[in-house]
């Protein structure tokens, strides 16, 4: 479960779930932009990739220097838009099945050794985290060609899902899982302070993002269309000899700020509106 609230019946469960999503995610992609771009490029932007200003100061110096303040938020209306709808669809269904779930008393059963971790709360993971892959994809690929300074195509939006899928649903299924655990480990008042509501989505999603990491740089890969050794079709198999292991963690630390960032702050916006809704 994403909050300490007071819950209704599954339906509800959703419906506000689904409201207060198009605030985190909206809250989430303004915060987060700069350095997901500077991510980006590191990642599948030719001329960032090698040779001179590779690393994360060097970009953030070149796009300063060739496109300004608005280069870092070059390719932001996609993920603005689009993350609203695709983090609300997330919640929404992810509320909606675990809140069915406690209901029928299937939030009972635990996973052994998990720190009392319970299967309907992977299983609402997963679930919610598929339908955000669904909706995300189409915008990620047109988020990440901006970025890459290309522009997207409509019969392509799809390239790459092959890749966004699982990177969503293990980056999701960990971050729902762990902000849980953390919740129950702390008798859900971690989730009760701005503070901790910061601290504990931030981390949870850093942790989390880094576990799918190489996932990430190969799908901004396939979705921009970076070239190997003049193929733009490369195989993963040549992608991941091309970057070797390093190769495949590239942009982390603009990545970690950027999803550290975004996702404590959101969950601030996104709490604050639950326990609103919750009052009236």
């Amino acid at each position: 479960m994403t909050h300490s609230e007071q819950r209704g019946a599954w339906y509800k469960e959703g419906c506000i779930a689904f409201g207060t999503g198009i605030l985190y995610g909206a809250t989430n992609a303004l915060v987060g932009h700069p350095m997901d771009t500077v991510k980006a490029k590191m990642q599948a932007q030719v001329g960032f990739i090698s040779g001179q200003d590779v690393g994360m100061l060097g970009v953030c110096r070149k796009v300063w220097r060739t496109e300004g303040v608005r280069g870092f938020f070059r390719g932001v209306l996609p993920p603005l838009l689009g993350s609203s709808a695709y983090r609300s669809a997330q919640f929404a269904v992810f509320e909606a099945v675990y809140t069915r779930q406690k209901e029928l008393g299937w939030d009972q059963a635990v996973i052994p050794g998990s720190g009392g971790l319970a299967f309907a709360t992977v299983l609402a993971g997963i679930s919610g985290s598929s339908a955000r892959a669904v909706i995300e994809s189409p915008i990620e690929y047109a988020k990440v060609k901006r970025q890459t300074g290309q522009s997207w195509h409509f019969n392509e939006v799809y390239q790459g899902f092959f890749m966004q899928l699982p990177r969503t649903v293990g980056m999701m299924t960990c971050i729902f899982c762990g902000v849980d655990s953390v919740r129950r480990w702390t008798d859900g008042e971690a989730l009760k302070h701005p503070q901790w509501q910061f601290l504990t989505w931030g981390g949870v999603s850093m942790l989390s993002f880094w576990v799918i990491w190489p996932l990430e740089t190969l799908k901004n890969q396939v979705q921009a269309g970076t070239a190997i050794d003049g193929n733009a079709q490369a195989t993963l198999r040549q992608r991941i000899m091309h970057l070797g292991p390093l190769g495949l963690y590239r942009g982390i630390l603009p990545g970690s700020m950027s999803v550290f960032m975004r996702n404590g702050t959101a969950a601030i916006v996104m709490s604050l509106a639950q326990r609103k809704i919750s009052e009236w």
